[in-house]
């Protein structure tokens, strides 16, 4: 099996572990692969990216959409996408030995699909419509479509459209629930709205939405990346992508520990 390797190298104060990781499985039979950023990623059956939740996430996304499992190496903060800790790191080969003989579970992630205009993007946590900054509106109000008939209407900083794995990330600071993993969900939660009826609303993953921005300039984000800007009148859609991000899951692996020890840091 040919593994690839991609580390977060701000993130690693030894600057030699990706190195030693790539030898140390070299020696237990698999071929490596290290890249340097998410364009370069291919031609593997799995990835292994040391980092924080940033730098898994966005590898995660790019992986999924050549069917390439994914498995984290918490060198950042909270880890809530990794599997293992730093103090673990050579463990790894003990999962990719498991995945290689059908012997470990997959933790398949659902991803959204953004198109706007005649261009698509996919995020593994969330699409967020946020007031744009640089525009100097205080608020904004958008209309969200679901599934062609039903919508409703938001003001404040704009909404967020989040997938499970999201619901820990920017919705949940922004008072969202907290969504399992493998929930077939999809959630949509308000940012500082101006109603206090205003509450995270969940939907399943089979609709689809699309979003008007009916007062003031929206900017979109993709997974925390600005990809567009919505003037007054202008519409995106938002549904699940055609694709999900795969994760190997070790035995004992269990999310509602990771709940009660990472958010209580």
């Amino acid at each position: 099996m040919r593994v690839g390797i991609m580390g977060n190298k701000a993130r690693l104060d030894d600057k030699g572990i990706i190195g030693r990781l790539a030898g140390f499985l070299e020696s237990k039979g698999y071929g490596i692969s290290v890249f340097e950023n998410c364009e370069e990623i291919g031609e593997v059956e799995a990835l292994v990216v040391l980092g924080g939740d940033g730098a898994i996430l966005h590898a995660a996304a790019a992986a999924a959409r050549k069917g390439i499992r994914v498995i984290g190496i918490n060198y950042g903060t909270l880890g809530f996408l990794t599997e293992y800790g730093r103090a673990e790191t050579q463990r790894v080969a003990e999962l990719l030995s498991a995945l290689e003989k059908g012997e470990c579970s997959i933790l398949r992630r659902s991803m959204l699909e953004l198109r706007t205009g005649d261009r698509l993007f996919y995020a593994l946590n969330e699409i967020a419509f946020q007031r744009d900054y640089m525009s100097g509106a205080q608020l904004v109000r958008l209309e969200v479509v679901r599934n062609g008939g039903e919508s409703l209407e938001m003001l404040g900083d704009g909404t967020i459209i989040c997938t499970p794995t999201g619901s820990t990330a920017y919705s949940l600071s922004a008072g969202g629930a907290i969504l399992a993993p493998d929930a077939p969900v999809f959630m949509i939660t308000p940012l500082y709205a101006f109603s206090f009826r205003s509450r995270a609303t969940v939907f399943p993953d089979t609709d689809e939405f699309r979003v008007r921005a009916v007062r003031g300039r929206v900017a979109v984000f993709s997974d925390g990346k600005e990809v567009a800007v919505m003037d007054e009148g202008e519409e995106a859609d938002v549904k699940k992508a055609p694709f999900t991000a795969d994760f190997p899951v070790r035995g004992g692996s269990c999310f509602l520990n990771k709940i009660r020890t990472k958010l209580n840091q």
